[in-house]
């Protein structure tokens, strides 16, 4: 009998930002242990809400073999790792004054906003073993701001938003930046309709056709890839990976719910254009001949199921000039939008700016950005850049169809 053990822990604590003051906070900490077992077969799987006592979950995932749940058993072999992101960003007992602060400093800096939603500090631990000698320990903190702006007087619960997320708080820069956003926000801009350079965050972009990428959408024929496993479809430029890399996914773990470790810590879905993984589990992989990409994820009571951290996109350009030069569409906030069974891809955008040579300009009205699968991420890709105008995001570029 061949068995797992994890623990995860998880400490936050949640601001709640009202008008620009914090009205509330909210501290939890959260700890789950899991055991699960793998014998002809099947597999028992046990968990609990805080400290495990692994014995007598041991017993409980035993127990559980009889429901008959198949499985292959298929652990990774002897390993020691770990991984510590866990330098201190603010200590607990400043974050309140710290983030007051910062929150008078938006204020001044942006007097017609009315600031709302949240920040939040995190900490994460997670520890897996097994019986082949596997033992891997995934530490780190982050910091989440993310604000809701509404431009006074509007009648509108917010009108645009301000984010961040690391694992550093560079206070001064991040007010630089926020205060770029105001003022191109007050500065009316225009653009007839085209096809234009369109910048938005990896997720922005890839979102939608995530599931394009499962294992069990992929055999069954339902996704735009099915059958081009290893083949050239996209563009040289783009290479998509799952981020599991805590120095540019803060928080996260570098292994997944089944003790796979991926090379750089950055699984590939796509390289260099080419289709190379899919979204699977040890499960998955065996039942349908793939070969497993490390993602799987699962409950703490629950068998593993397909999961995924974060897009990473490799960087192309420095700049958002280098990548953009002359005028493109800066998305802020686009939804509602979906695409259709053959590819076809829209999308409202309730908040953008006009960008010329990577700098804003001003506040575009209402637009709508449109464009195909295969060419939005083939001969329409431009590329992709860490930072820009946005600290701590990847933005990525595509010449698409924009109407209003």
């Amino acid at each position: 009998m061949e068995k797992e053990f994890l623990t995860k822990t998880s400490r936050s604590v949640t601001l709640n930002v009202t008008g620009g003051k914090i009205d509330s906070f909210r501290e939890q900490e959260e700890t789950t242990g899991t055991v699960r077992v793998y014998e002809n077969g099947c597999i028992g799987v046990a968990g609990c809400l805080g400290t495990p006592d692994e014995a007598a979950l041991e017993k409980k995932a035993v127990k559980a073999l009889a429901l008959g749940i198949p499985y292959p058993c298929r652990l990774d072999g002897a390993l020691e790792r770990e991984e510590a992101h866990d330098e201190e960003i603010i200590p607990v007992s400043r974050f309140i004054p710290t983030m007051q602060r910062f929150l008078d400093r938006l204020g001044e800096m942006c007097p017609r906003f009315a600031f709302s939603n949240k920040i939040s500090l995190n900490d994460e631990r997670a520890e897996y073993r097994n019986s082949q000698g596997r033992h891997l320990v995934s530490s780190g903190r982050s910091i989440d701001i993310s604000l809701l702006a509404q431009n006074r007087g509007s009648g509108n619960l917010f009108d645009t938003g301000l984010s961040y997320e690391g694992n550093c708080f560079d206070e001064d820069g991040l007010l630089a930046q926020f205060k770029k956003e105001y003022d191109a926000f007050y500065t009316p801009a225009d653009i007839e309709p085209g096809r234009y350079p369109v910048v938005m965050t990896a997720y922005g972009l890839f979102g939608t056709f995530l599931q394009h990428f499962v294992a069990e959408m992929y055999v069954s024929g339902a996704s735009l890839l099915s059958g081009k496993l290893g083949q050239k479809v996209f563009s040289d430029n783009l290479s998509l990976r799952n981020d599991m890399n805590p120095a540019t996914n803060p928080g996260a773990r570098f292994f997944d719910e089944e003790g796979c470790v991926a090379p750089g810590l950055r699984p590939a879905l796509i390289e260099k254009g080419t289709l190379t993984g899919l979204l699977t589990t040890k499960k998955s992989a065996e039942q349908f001949g793939l070969p497993n990409l490390g993602t799987a994820a699962a409950a703490y009571d629950g068998v593993p199921s397909r999961g995924f951290n974060q897009f990473y996109v490799d960087p192309t350009a420095q700049t958002l000039r280098e990548l953009a030069p002359g005028r493109a569409v800066y998305v802020v906030m686009a939804s509602g939008g979906d695409a259709t069974p053959d590819g076809h891809f829209a999308t409202p955008v309730q908040m953008a700016y006009l960008m010329e040579d990577g700098e804003l300009v001003g506040r575009l009205p209402d637009l709508n950005v449109s464009g195909s699968f295969y060419d939005m991420l083939g001969k329409d890709y431009l590329g992709a850049v860490r930072g820009g105008l946005k600290p701590g995001y990847l933005q990525c570029a595509v010449t698409m169809d924009v109407t209003k």
